[in-house]
């Protein structure tokens, strides 16, 4: 046979090849980008069914309790005045009312004095931030008759019934309670966003991990915590102070609770500038925060058999909402490059269980349509948010000790 004719009837063996290989690392690349998001959708979503379970107990008169509010304020003369109103028109007999006026220019301290608050004045040669603010308001509480101290940030609103529902919530064996959290509506769409973000964050999130038994993250205004814990333990994070509250209490045994009826609103950022500060600052201490306790969390986990470790463990290792949202999304769409139905298929509906778990807070929080129309910026917001996360990674590699109070309008 004529070896050329014999050498034309093969089939040409490249282009396969390469086609596989192409298909191989778009395959690779998909579960390498998209598997994050799925791990943190398994988790939020499990969570957000759990949410829907939630009763709030019915719980028995509990001793009365002396409550000391502390509130760290940083030029805070615009909204101070509100916040102490609330405060003072809920609080008992027995309850005070303490101001850290952090290195303020302004009429902070006048205006809180005024109101009926003790103040502390932190000068400018004093450590700033909200944590050193805190344990300054801490130690100088050492010597005050008090038996919890409840954490509200000076732009915070309490509900009626804020304190007895702390202290009904703080039965005996809880060392502290988390109210339900939410951001303040607003007339502008970075406003509207964080009304969402807050939903699942200081909603469902804390309703679902106290109704499989998890414990709940405290997130630094309406906490309150009873005096032995808070005066054994400090704040000292250069931002999410009260994460890194939170897992020190954890790795000592206790199990923080959530309590619904106690409601605090906190006021939104007031632009896109002021929102993505905040949520640096936030990302910024959770990344910090994961570096330094996954291992003290797996290691108690696995020696002690702590379920709750180890789940504290996983929710620090797993990005957050928006990333985890754009992971999927990026995975899905990789593995239809590749033609892997089934890995898309199974990216898809995690990006699906997030789209429920999202959903699921604006239903619990009662959103306002214009909240429901914000999610037509969807698209733009996990781009937004993944750059917000990229300066944040920076920020901790950088080592940066120091985030100022979110801009006000």
């Amino acid at each position: 046979m004529d070896s050329g004719a014999f050498l034309g009837s093969r089939k040409p063996s490249g282009p396969p090849i390469v086609d596989v290989s192409v298909d191989f690392f778009l395959l690779a690349a998909a579960i390498i980008v998209g598997l994050p998001g799925l791990c943190a959708a398994a988790h939020l979503g499990l969570v957000a069914v759990a949410s829907w379970f939630y009763r709030e107990p019915s719980l028995p008169d509990a001793s009365a309790l002396r409550f000391l509010v502390l509130i760290p304020a940083h030029n805070e003369s615009q909204g101070i005045g509100a916040t102490l109103a609330a405060i003072f028109a809920d609080c008992r007999p027995g309850d005070r009312v303490l101001v850290v006026a952090d290195r303020c220019t302004d009429a902070t301290a006048q205006i809180a004095r005024s109101a009926g608050a003790d103040v502390l004045e932190r000068g400018e040669d004093e450590p700033p931030g909200r944590a050193a603010a805190r344990q300054a308001g801490l130690d100088h509480a050492r010597e005050l008759d008090w038996d919890v101290v409840a954490m509200l940030d000076a732009d915070s609103l309490i509900e009626p019934g804020f304190f007895q529902a702390c202290q009904a919530a703080l039965r005996p064996g809880v060392p502290a309670v988390q109210a339900r959290s939410e951001s303040g509506d607003g007339r502008s769409m970075a406003a509207q966003a964080a009304v969402a973000a807050f939903t699942i964050q200081g909603i469902t999130l804390p309703r679902g991990r106290q109704r499989l038994g998890l414990p709940v993250r405290l997130r630094g205004t309406g906490m309150a915590i009873r005096r032995e814990v808070a005066l054994a333990h400090s704040f000292g994070a250069p931002a999410s102070e009260d994460l890194f509250f939170t897992l020190d209490l954890l790795l000592d045994g206790h199990r923080c609770r959530h309590v619904d009826r106690a409601r605090v609103r906190s006021q939104g950022a007031s632009s896109w500038g002021a929102f993505g500060g905040q949520k640096v600052r936030y990302e910024a201490g959770r990344i910090a925060a994961a570096r330094a306790y996954i291992p003290q969390l797996l290691g108690r986990g696995f020696m002690h058999r702590d379920a709750a470790c180890l789940e504290a463990a996983w929710v620090l290792a797993v990005p957050p909402f928006a990333p985890s949202a754009l992971s999927v999304l990026l995975g899905c769409l990789l593995a239809l490059a590749a033609g892997a139905m089934t890995v898309a298929a199974v990216f898809g509906i995690g990006f699906l269980v997030l789209v429920m778990a999202l959903v699921t807070g604006l239903i619990q929080a009662r959103a306002s349509l214009r909240t429901w129309l914000s999610l037509v910026i969807a698209p733009w917001y996990l781009i937004w948010k993944t750059v917000v996360q990229a300066r944040a990674m920076t920020s901790v590699l950088r080592r940066r000790d120091y985030y100022g109070p979110t801009a006000r309008a």
